[in-house]
């Protein structure tokens, strides 16, 4: 082995040991017990999200609720027809 390569290793360790040190600190942190927040605090964090959210106008609402009820009223459509079909197809199999 060569200087360079003994240095390389050497390094290499030193770095994994910090590795190793930091995990295990993160993992003693994680084991201890988190309080619990109050309600009135969790209420005052849900509303401050929901300030945050970009909510759909009426006109956008309305657009894609009747998207939503077309769609499904055609897929009902089609799997009404398919099961129509095929329960004829079976009748006439074995009828």
């Amino acid at each position: 082995m060569n200087r360079e390569f003994k240095r390389q290793t050497e390094k290499q360790q030193k770095r994994d040991s910090k590795r190793d040190r930091r995990a295990d600190a993160v993992a003693m942190q994680s084991k201890k017990k988190r309080e619990r927040t109050g309600a009135r605090q969790f209420m005052r964090e849900v509303r401050g999200e929901l300030k945050r959210v970009a909510w759909p106008s009426r006109k956008e609402l309305t657009s894609y609720s009747l998207v939503v009820l077309v769609s499904v009223s055609l897929i009902t459509l089609f799997i009404f027809g398919l099961d129509q079909l095929f329960g004829q197809f079976v009748l006439w199999i074995f009828g």
